[in-house]
């Protein structure tokens, strides 16, 4: 087998589209251009860094009644589009959410892409209410509510719907701009 093209010290075992040659899978990796390579069976898209999104802390949030306002109807739509799913709406459901809406916030993808219908309806639904009752507000404002959002969704979920649960009690359902309706209250 032919040494790597680029590097001439490991084994070329991909043939490059590119070049035409034989390339070994480190060199691969490393020279790998999305415009060029994106036809490759090798070829990954880059995975995105949500952790490293900038965010509010969440002291920031619970001291602070405007912001924590705003992310209320982020969660509070979580809630109704939740409702609608007859609660079968997962914690990684609402973290795949939260991400497709930082990938058009703070990433700026024009086509936000995703297999599940769920997922997709979803963040229909979640952006609809953005755009109803946040449209004024900074766009890196919204990006670090929705990346503090999502840190506490990861943090609080283990099995399945801890975090659903947790903003069903302490959120509620999004019924309209400034309204909410929590499940459990019993007068």
């Amino acid at each position: 087998m032919a040494k790597c093209s680029i590097c001439n010290s490991r084994k070329g075992k991909r043939k490059c589209l590119v070049s035409n040659t034989m390339i070994c899978s480190p060199c691969c990796g490393e020279s790998r251009n999305e415009d060029i390579c994106l036809d490759c069976s090798y070829f990954q898209k880059p995975k995105r860094k949500y952790n490293e999104v900038p965010k509010f802390t969440t002291s920031e949030m619970s001291n602070n009644d405007q912001l924590s306002a705003y992310s209320n109807v982020i969660e509070g739509a979580l809630c109704s589009y939740d409702i609608e799913l007859e609660k079968s709406l997962q914690d990684n459901d609402a973290i795949a959410i939260l991400e497709m809406l930082l990938d058009k916030y703070h990433f700026s993808d024009e086509n936000i892409e995703n297999k599940s219908p769920t997922l997709i309806s979803g963040f229909n639904y979640i952006e609809k209410a953005i755009q109803k009752d946040l449209s004024d507000i900074d766009r890196e404002i919204l990006v670090k509510i929705i990346g503090v959002i999502r840190f506490v969704a990861n943090r609080r979920t283990k099995t399945g719907r801890e975090y659903m649960n947790i903003i069903h009690q302490f959120v509620g359902q999004r019924i309209d701009t400034g309204v909410r309706v929590l499940s459990n209250f019993s007068a």
